[in-house]
Order: structure tokens, then sequence, then C-alpha cells
């Protein structure tokens, strides 16, 4: 019975802490990544997606707050299949977009994606997620395999030439995987990508953006 009891304490204690790292991550996430960062590059994506982009594929969608906070701006009647493989990340997610049907989310690795199962796109979304992928190069020939005709592949990435992502992992436990701009141009152009969009995005009121380059890309076969 002793021992019964100290089992069930001990699993009592252990539910409680793993919840409470379980929302650490995902408020230590939202409040250096997703409200800095990605709400900041989601806005410009939003210039530059069209009505014809009807179905779009969102890599690293991450706790799903940019997202959210930019879905009226998408196009009209389109639709969104967001992966991440973070189950923390994809529980939040999955509260904001429980009364939105034109999101569709999938925890699950872009590397097991295949235009089979999953259609082809006609915008694919990279929101700071396409540096953390082990194999960018493999993971750009799987993008284009996905990607309709006249498609176009965006990338919101923050790059840099300095040591600073040592040290906001440090503070954070993010690791951005940050590349300079000219390492990253060099990997899109020896793939079939062609650039035929860039901008640095600043703000004097946005730290994130004055430490580090803070861009996005639209790119096409």
């Amino acid at each position: 019975m002793i021992y019964s009891i100290a089992r069930n304490s001990f699993s009592a204690i252990y539910s409680t802490i793993k919840d409470v790292v379980d929302y650490s991550s995902t408020t230590i996430y939202d409040m250096f990544i997703s409200h800095p960062i990605t709400s900041l590059t989601y806005e410009k994506l939003c210039e530059r997606l069209t009505g014809q982009q009807q179905r779009i594929l969102d890599v690293g969608v991450g706790t799903g707050v940019p997202l959210n906070q930019a879905l009226n701006r998408f196009p009209i009647n389109c639709e969104i299949t967001a992966i991440d493989i973070n189950h923390n990340y994809l529980r939040k997610a999955t509260q904001l977009f429980k009364d939105k049907p034109q999101v569709k989310l999938y925890e699950l690795d872009f590397y097991q994606m295949n235009s089979e199962t999953y259609g082809t796109f006609d915008a694919i979304v990279f929101s700071s997620s396409f540096l953390l992928l082990n194999q960018p190069k493999e993971a750009l020939q799987l993008a284009i395999s996905l990607l309709k005709p006249g498609g176009n592949i965006y990338f919101m990435v923050t790059l840099s030439d300095s040591h600073f992502g040592d040290t906001l992992k440090y503070i954070t436990s993010i690791d951005l995987h940050l590349q300079s701009e000219k390492e990253f141009e060099q990997m899109i152009q020896q793939s079939q990508l062609k650039i035929n969009y860039k901008q640095r995005l600043q703000k004097v009121t946005n730290i994130a953006t004055l430490l580090f380059k803070v861009i996005i890309y639209e790119t096409k076969i």
C-alpha cells in the first residue's frame, strides 16, 4: 500500500513538472522567436502571396501564433497544410486552429512529405525552419518536388555574420543554426531555384531585427 501511494505521488509530481517544462518551452519559443521574428516575417509574406496560391505548405509552424495572427490576410479560400515535429508546439497550435478548418495540422518530419500522400502546393513556406533541417540540400530538392508549376518557395530566415547566435542559444537553449547571408544564397543558387525577391526586415523597435539579418526570400524554379 505504501509503495502504491509513493508511486502515485511520484507520478503526480512527474506529471506536474512535465507540464511546467512543456509550458515553459512554448513560452520561451514564443517570447524569443514567434513574437519578435516570425510574426514580422509573416506580415511581409502576406504581402507577397496572391489569390492564385490556394494550396500552401507551412514547414515548421511551431506554436502557430504568427500564422494565426496573419491568417485573415492569407488568400481567400486557401488551404494551409502546417507541419511541425515538436509535439508541445503543436498542442498549442491545435487549440489556436480548432475552429479554423482551412488550417490542417500534422505532427510530421518534413522529410516524410511526398506528393502522393499530401499533393503539391502553390506555395511552400519555411517559416524560420529551413536552417534547422539536418540535410538542407536534400530538403531543397524535396521542396521542389512538392511544388506546382509556377509555384513559389518562401524562405523566412534569420542570418548572421557574427557569433551572437551562440549567446542566444546559451540564454534560451534555442539554436537557430545561423548561417551567413552569402552561405545561404550560395546554397539556393546551387539548386534549381532562382531568387526573384529579397528583403531584409528591420524595425527600430524590434531588437532582434537589429542584431540579426531577418530576411524573406521569394524563389521559384
